[in-house]
């Protein structure tokens, strides 16, 4: 099967019935780095759980709720607390009830909840066989990661790990390109039937994105280091050397992803003149 195929695609504000009891919302909040706009997960049949109740934009809640239809909603989810995923937060546990995420992205957003562990299972329908949230940390894009597999269907809501369409940010300092290659290992072992991702088309190939993915980070740092042999001193020669003319609007994304594989490479042990204007504090 293509990868095109494979992928379905949501339009801003567009709710679609994914089959094997999943629904989504797509928020109207389109741009470089969010595609489409976030997608609002609504897992489940007769309860159901909420993953990402995306920007603070009523209008998306009310949406929501509409998919929901009455129907009883057993939690709420985070996959991190980057706001296009989480500033709903609050709003969304006064609808529906009590949040669950990673401690770590709780803290960061400031909201109380359940912490999630790798491994905790969020169960929707105690029938053998039936529906279970699975929750699985997978840092890498953020420090405070976690995506969900769907038991028995084996879907995979993947936050902002593995996006539908192009590549996902790993930014420094938050995001760390060694782990995110472990956590898309990961994920490949699970053998997941679909990726559900945070922005972006459905992915129906999933063991073939997260070659694809794993792949284009490596090439990635294999490209940082040619420009650093080649010659590169500053992020910005970085920059040039790797990615080329780029928007302004992705400028800032691109030198914190090459900060994160400047990080990655010196964790391999590689050495070399590191830019002088390399720092930790650039957001």
């Amino acid at each position: 099967m293509t990868e095109g195929s494979a992928e379905q695609s949501l339009s801003a504000g567009r709710t679609e019935d994914l089959g094997s009891g999943v629904l989504s919302v797509t928020a109207e909040n389109p741009g470089p780095l969010t595609l489409d706009g976030t997608r609002t997960w609504i897992v489940g049949t007769a309860v159901v759980a909420i993953v990402d109740p995306g920007p603070d934009d009523p209008a998306h809640l009310d949406r929501v709720a509409r998919a929901v239809n009455g129907r009883d909603v057993a939690a709420v989810c985070l996959t991190h607390a980057h706001i296009d995923h989480s500033a709903a937060s609050a709003s969304a546990v006064e609808r529906w009830g009590r949040l669950y995420a990673s401690a770590e992205t709780l803290a960061r957003i400031g909201v109380d909840g359940t912490p999630l562990r790798d491994g905790d299972e969020i169960v929707l329908d105690e029938r053998a066989g039936g529906l279970v949230l699975h929750a699985l940390e997978t840092p890498g894009h953020s420090g405070d990661h976690l995506a969900f597999m769907l038991l028995p269907t084996r879907d995979v809501l993947t936050g902002d790990l593995v996006l539908g369409r192009g590549s996902s940010m790993v930014a420094h300092p938050d995001g760390s390109v060694g782990a995110y290659l472990a956590s898309l290992a990961r994920l490949g072992s699970l053998r997941p039937r679909r990726l559900l991702p945070g922005h972006g088309p459905v992915v129906g190939d999933a063991a073939a994105r997260l070659a694809e993915y794993a792949a284009h980070r490596r090439e990635r740092s294999s490209q940082v280091q040619a420009a650093l042999e080649a010659g590169a001193r500053s992020v910005s020669e970085l920059r040039d050397a790797v990615y080329g003319d780029i928007p302004p609007g992705v400028v800032q994304a691109a030198e914190l992803s090459l900060l994160a594989h400047l990080e990655h490479l010196e964790e391999l042990g590689y050495r070399a003149p590191w830019p002088s204007d390399r720092s930790g504090d650039r957001r």
